[in-house]
C-alpha cells in the first residue's frame, strides 16, 4: 500500500474514533446532568426534562408569556421532584412500603370505576402517550404518600363535636337543600267545628290511602285538594328549606326523594306532601338492625374443668327459666367481667362488633331467651337478647362525613408544615439548568 494513503487512512480513523468517543461522553454527559441533590438520591436534567413536558402537554396558562410559563412550570415540577424524592426516602427509613398486591388492587379499582378490562385501562394509558410502568410507579408513590399521611398525621388529629357541627353548617350553606314539591290540601274553615277538623282528618287519611295505592298524584290533588296548586296537580315548584314553613320541613325530612308524607295537621287544615325531586346534599337513609343483650360468663382456668362450669351455667338458665331467680340478680353475684355491676348488660350491640360465634348466637334468640352456653377466648357464657330495634345512623353518618372531611383539610394544612421540615432538615443542593 502507498505509504501516503496508509498515514492519511490512520489520521482519518483516528480522529473519528477520538470524535466518536468525545460525542459518546457528551451524550453520556447529558444524560447523567445532575440538577439537584436530595440526600442520597439525584435529580437528572433528562428527570426533569421528561416531567417539564408532561405537564406542558397536559395544561398552559394562556395569560402568561411562553418563556414565563416555561420557567414556572420548571420551578413547580422540580420542586415537586425534590419532594418526591425525600418522601420516597424518608419512607424507606421508616419501614413505609407498598406491595404489589395493594398497587394491583388499586389498578383493579380503577379499571371497575371506568368499566373497563385491566388490558383495556392498560390500552387508553398507552394512548395518552404514558408508559404503564410509569402509570404504575406514580400509582405506588401516591399510595405511599396517603400511608404516610395518614400515619404520621391524619391519626394524631383530634376533630371536636363544635368543629363538626361547624362543618354541617357549612355544608349545608354551600349545597342547601331545594325540594321540587307536590301539596295535598283538606282545607279546615276559618271557624271549624271540632266534628269539621274530624271529617277532615278522616278524608285525609283516606286520600293518603288512595296515594298509597300507586294512585297518580296529580289527579288525586286535582280531585281532592282545596289548595290554589289544586288544578296544576299540587305542584308547588323548586322550594328552598328557608322558604317552607318549619312544619313542612319536619315532615319532609321523615321521607326520601318520590315518597309522600303521612297526613299532618296544621292551623290551615290536613296536609300531604311529596318530593318529586331533591337537589342539594344527598342523605342516603342508614338503618342497622342494633341488639340489646345480657350475659352471665364464667372463665376457664385451672381449678374450675370446663364440666362445673356448663353445670353451673346450665343451673343459673334453668332458675331464670322456672323464675326461682332472674338473670341481673345471678350476673351480679356470679359473672366474671366487668358487666356483673350492671346485672350483666352489654347495652346495644351492633352487627359485626362481637365475635361471630357471639353474633350468630344472639341473632337466633327471640326476646328473653336464654342460650345455651357457648365457648368464646374469653369464657363461658349465657346470653339473653332483651330487646331488638332498627337504629337510624343517617345523621350519624352525616357527622362521620363531615368529619372525614375536616381530617382531611387539616392533614393537607399540616402536610405543607410537615414537608417543608423535612426539607429544612435535609440536605439540597440545586444545581443551575443548562437549556
Amino acid at each position: 500500500m502507498n505509504t501516503k494513503i496508509y498515514f492519511a487512512l490512520f489520521y482519518f480513523l483516528t480522529i473519528f474514533q477520538i470524535n466518536s468517543n468525545l460525542l459518546a461522553e457528551e451524550k453520556y454527559k447529558e444524560l447523567d446532568r445532575v440538577v439537584a441533590i436530595v440526600e442520597k438520591e439525584v435529580i437528572t436534567e433528562v428527570e426533569l426534562k421528561k416531567s417539564i413536558e408532561k405537564v406542558l402537554k397536559m395544561s398552559k396558562e394562556k395569560d402568561i408569556a411562553e418563556a414565563q410559563y416555561q420557567e414556572l412550570v420548571k420551578a413547580n415540577v422540580l420542586d415537586k421532584l425534590i419532594h418526591k424524592s425525600l418522601i420516597e426516602q424518608y419512607a424507606a427509613q421508616s419501614g413505609y412500603t407498598v406491595d404489589q398486591k395493594k398497587v394491583d388492587k388499586f389498578i383493579a379499582q380503577i379499571a371497575k370505576k371506568n368499566e373497563l378490562s385491566i388490558d383495556k385501562l392498560k390500552e387508553n394509558i398507552a394512548s395518552e402517550g404514558i408508559k404503564f410502568s410509569e402509570f404504575l410507579d406514580n400509582i405506588r408513590y401516591e399510595l405511599l404518600l396517603k400511608q404516610i399521611k395518614n400515619k404520621e398525621i391524619s391519626t394524631k388529629i383530634n376533630i371536636s363535636d363544635f368543629e363538626i357541627d361547624s362543618q354541617l353548617r357549612k355544608n349545608a350553606v354551600q349545597n342547601p337543600d331545594i325540594f321540587n314539591l307536590s301539596h295535598i290540601l283538606i282545607k279546615n274553615s276559618e271557624a271549624a267545628s271540632l266534628s269539621e277538623i274530624e271529617a277532615n282528618n278522616k278524608k285525609s287519611i283516606k286520600v293518603y290511602e288512595i296515594l298509597l295505592s300507586n294512585k297518580n298524584f296529580e289527579k288525586v290533588a286535582q280531585e281532592y285538594s282545596d289548595d290554589s296548586t289544586a288544578k296544576s296537580g299540587g305542584n308547588i315548584g323548586w322550594k328552598k328549606e328557608q322558604e317552607l314553613p318549619q312544619l313542612f320541613i319536619d315532615e319532609i325530612a321523615k321521607i326520601n326523594e318520590g315518597e309522600i308524607t303521612k297526613p299532618f295537621k296544621s292551623p290551615s287544615g290536613f296536609h300531604i306532601l311529596k318530593i318529586n325531586e331533591k337537589k342539594g346534599i344527598k342523605k342516603k337513609k342508614i338503618l342497622i338492625k342494633q341488639t340489646k343483650l345480657r350475659h352471665i360468663i364464667i372463665k376457664q382456668n385451672e381449678i374450675t374443668p370446663e364440666k362445673e362450669i356448663l353445670k353451673r351455667l346450665e343451673r343459673f338458665k334453668n332458675l331464670i327459666i322456672d323464675g326461682s331467680k332472674n338473670f341481673e340478680d345471678l350476673a351480679k353475684e356470679y359473672s366474671e367481667d366487668g358487666s356483673a355491676a350492671d346485672g350483666g348488660n352489654l347495652g346495644w350491640v351492633s352487627p359485626g362488633t362481637t365475635l361471630p360465634l357471639f353474633e350468630s348466637t344472639y341473632d337466633s334468640l327471640d326476646i328473653n331467651e336464654i342460650s345455651d352456653p357457648i365457648n368464646t377466648p374469653l369464657g363461658w357464657h349465657i346470653l339473653q337478647v332483651t330487646e331488638r330495634r332498627e337504629n337510624d345512623l343517617t345523621d350519624e353518618s352525616f357527622k362521620y362525613s363531615a368529619k372525614v372531611q375536616l381530617i382531611k383539610q387539616k392533614t393537607e394544612l399540616i402536610f405543607k408544615d410537615w414537608i417543608k421540615q423535612l426539607r429544612d432538615q435535609s440536605f439540597i443542593e440545586i444545581r443551575i439548568i443548562q437549556d
